[in-house]
């Protein structure tokens, strides 16, 4: 997640505030899909404004999309590491039992 403090960005890695993002996201582009869909039938907006919350919608479905394939990542490279890591500690349980033997 990125927020801003003060005149800086910070990437905050936590997991609940990503998911907390995430849902807010979702229902973000959920709202501004309504609000296009309603106002495109019932002809409440002009070509202009829909032009405009369709890009919206686009940007944050963009959005959505990239936190979830980075997330998906992030979880593939931590399952990974964790893997790598018991095997290392496998193969040194081994040798160390074929040597007491």
């Amino acid at each position: 997640m990125v927020e801003k403090v003060g005149d800086e960005l910070k990437v905050s890695d936590n997991d609940s505030e990503r998911k907390e993002a995430l849902a807010d996201l979702r229902r973000l582009t959920s709202i501004i899909l309504d609000n296009l869909q309603e106002g495109s039938q019932n002809r409440l907006m002009d070509p202009k404004e829909t032009r405009l919350l369709g890009g919206t919608a686009i940007r944050s479905i963009r959005l959505y999309l990239k936190t979830l394939e980075e997330d998906h990542t992030r979880r593939a490279s931590r399952d990974h590491d964790d893997s790598s890591g018991k095997s290392q500690r496998t193969i040194e349980e081994d040798q160390t039992r074929a040597g007491k033997e």
